[in-house]
């Protein structure tokens, strides 16, 4: 395992063991009362851990910093594109709504000089 994996891990049980105490903590035996109650909370905690995965997965993917510009072709003429941000900025983000809630995505973006657009890379 490598230390980013590590830390990710520690990061991930770190989170994991909130959830738990926030599920089953002494204070959660006032408030959990009803079914509703108690479903209600596993839900939220389930969607907040999962936002994390997902959210570091899509962190993880080659395509937020490509190696190759070949892969970020402008979609209206095909040119390569050269980076928008460059590699002592940091990447933009942008908020995006999946099935587990809103999470955090930060990506390449590339200019098209000829056609003056922005766009991401649609390789996936």
């Amino acid at each position: 395992m490598d230390g980013k994996t590590k830390k990710l891990r520690e990061r991930w049980q770190q989170r994991s063991d909130a959830a738990f105490e926030r599920m089953f903590g002494g204070k959660s035996e006032q408030e959990l009362v009803t079914l509703s109650e108690r479903e209600d909370m596993a839900v939220a905690v389930g969607r907040e851990l999962a936002a994390f995965l997902l959210e570091e997965h899509v962190a993880r993917d080659e395509a937020v910093q490509p190696v190759e510009p070949a892969t970020a072709c402008c979609p209206k003429c095909g040119r390569v594109g050269t980076p928008a941000v460059q590699k002592d900025e940091e990447l933009a983000g942008r908020s995006v709504v999946t099935r587990t809630g809103e999470i955090q995505v930060r990506r390449q973006r590339w200019r098209c000089v000829k056609c003056r657009v922005i766009f991401f890379s649609a390789r996936r």
